[in-house]
């Protein structure tokens, strides 16, 4: 790991790093399930702790599309 991902990203970042909304990792983060620290307004994460929880979260989660049977 480089010195560069120990540092904590705000939100923005952390985002863009996941390519995910940082409205629904804000939501997430406020609603205790993503670890973060608040400085005032902003909103900072451990990218290493928030990657790992979100692709465990992907991993555990059910398949979104549903195998369509062949020849029907």
């Amino acid at each position: 790991m480089t010195e560069e991902n120990k540092k904590p990203l705000n939100l923005g970042a952390m985002a863009r790093q996941l390519r995910i909304p940082a409205t629904w990792l804000r939501s997430e983060a406020e609603a205790g399930r993503i670890p973060h620290l608040r400085a005032g307004s902003v909103l900072l994460f451990d990218p290493e702790v928030v990657e790992r929880i979100v692709f465990d979260r992907v991993r555990e989660s059910p398949k979104r599309t549903e195998e369509v049977p062949r020849g029907q």
